[in-house]
């Protein structure tokens, strides 16, 4: 059973044959062990002409690209695990190192330190110029509007950059919030947003996430956080040490399965 907001209702799920569909998503997704993956290591300009380096993992330019922004702290290496599961989703999947970061998963975030060795602004607006600039490289590529999710503080950013840039198409955030009050109200931003999103969260955040979306008034809207165990936030959630992880994952290959 699961905490599910969708057309501003909330309802309580429960599959009556749990085990069963989680033994098909994992089927779906293709557990790949200690399998990494290939993809190439990346740079292009930000706004301000800083390098961003990413990790691509492109697999045909008939796709569209899912662009995964790590948590404010973090770096690409956040989705190491993960990222071949997105793969199979039928996506190309570009995953920049933010200016807002630091190290994950033993990868450096090279964006990161090259802004501290420039010594140029790493505040919300050049992230989100960072954010923008991946958002361009992927839509130029692929000709597609793009699918973006992010973690934290940098989900708030790409709920933002939904609201504002016509080449996002949907929006995946895990626990984001009001990480910029108060120079900026991610809950007045993104008021009116009409674009499909989902948002996962814990199941104690769940009652923050109605709140900060209660100005969205979206039926493509969804919030998610598990009813019978706490759940985790951000990227933490989908990882495999998580036990209701697979609830989350089940939620997001509805959400794509919707954008189709």
């Amino acid at each position: 059973m699961y905490l599910l907001k969708t057309q501003n209702r909330v309802v309580q799920c429960c599959f009556s044959a749990r085990h069963l569909i989680i033994a098909a998503l994992f089927m779906w997704s293709g557990v790949i062990a200690f399998a990494q993956p290939e993809h190439s290591v990346i740079t292009y300009p930000s706004g301000d002409s800083l390098l961003i380096t990413a990790d691509e993992y492109f697999q045909s330019d008939t796709l569209p690209y899912l662009i995964l922004l790590h948590e404010q702290g973090s770096s690409r290496g956040e989705f190491t695990e993960i990222v071949h599961r997105f793969q199979k989703m039928n996506f190309n999947c570009l995953v920049p190192d933010l200016r807002n970061g630091g190290n994950a998963n033993f990868t450096s975030n090279e964006t990161a330190v090259r802004s501290r060795e420039l010594g140029v602004s790493r505040n919300r607006h050049a992230v989100e110029q960072d954010i923008l600039a991946s958002v361009n490289h992927a839509y130029r590529k692929s000709g597609k509007r793009v699918v973006l999710l992010g973690a934290g503080a940098n989900a708030s950013l790409a709920l933002k950059a939904a609201k504002e840039q016509e080449t996002v198409h949907a929006v995946i955030a895990l626990s984001p919030g009001e990480f910029f009050q108060p120079l900026l109200s991610v809950e007045d931003t993104i008021a009116g947003l009409q674009k499909p999103v989902l948002i996962t969260a814990t199941k104690e955040e769940f009652p923050y996430m109605e709140q900060l979306t209660t100005k969205v008034n979206n039926t493509n809207i969804i919030l998610f956080a598990p009813d019978q165990s706490p759940g985790e936030r951000g990227t933490q959630a989908l990882l495999p040490s998580n036990p209701s992880s697979s609830e989350y994952w089940f939620n997001i290959l509805l959400f794509f399965k919707d954008l189709q």
